[in-house]
């Protein structure tokens, strides 16, 4: 299986704007990192998302169990050693190699897998919400609906994120002239809340899928 492994993306966040409309639902947003006491600094986290097949896919992180996801269904972050790291994708085996400290997302696409760096989610009294750009748009926005941008300029292949609290709100993807509506969404405390934009068939394709930390 063809591996690609792309840096996170040099984006515009723009956290404070997000924190006067968020403010509303009693909320706050922030772009501090999120470094705490909650997960383990002598490991590497891996989740495995199925951007692939949309009858499922059998998937399986290192030692983990083989479990199915469906469409946009992604697999809990797995605690790793640092070095090199297996997963089966639909029976395709790939191998990455990371470092302490990692946090990395390994996509299941039709060209093959794509291998993202995350920003790390390691305090689970915040949260994190990600942008990925998985199109050849030169740059994607992530922004609330009737309200500010959250996070702009995300390239092919990248992702940006913002530090959350908890928050009920509506999220819009814009690209170029084009904007898709996301649904009014509860965002949790301790989760990696990620909003995806892949290529289909028929146009493009947005979803939606969390993650927490696997203890």
């Amino acid at each position: 299986m063809i591996l690609t492994r792309l840096r996170t993306a040099d984006a515009v966040v723009l956290g404070t704007l997000a924190v006067m409309v968020l403010a509303l639902v009693g909320t706050a947003w922030s772009q501090e990192d999120l470094y705490g006491p909650q997960a383990p600094v002598d490991v590497a986290y891996v989740r495995a998302v199925n951007v692939l097949d949309e009858g499922g896919l059998a998937v399986r992180v290192a030692d983990g169990e083989l479990e199915v996801l469906g469409f946009a269904g992604a697999t809990a972050y797995v605690a790793v050693a640092p070095g090199p790291v297996r997963l089966d994708l639909g029976g395709e085996e790939t191998v990455i190699d990371v470092e302490i400290g990692d946090f990395v997302t390994v996509f299941a696409t039709r060209e093959g897998a794509l291998t993202i760096e995350d920003t790390p989610l390691r305090d689970a009294s915040r949260g994190m919400l990600a942008l990925y750009n998985l199109t050849d748009h030169e740059s994607l926005a992530l922004v609330v609906v009737d309200g500010p941008i959250v996070v702009e300029g995300v390239g092919p292949g990248t992702q940006a994120s913002v530090a959350i609290a908890e928050a009920e709100v509506a999220l819009s993807v814009r690209g170029g002239a084009e904007t898709i509506d996301l649904e009014v969404r509860h965002f949790e405390r301790g989760v990696a809340h990620a909003v995806i934009v892949a290529a289909g068939a028929d146009g493009l394709i947005v979803a939606y899928v969390a993650s927490r930390l696997d203890d």
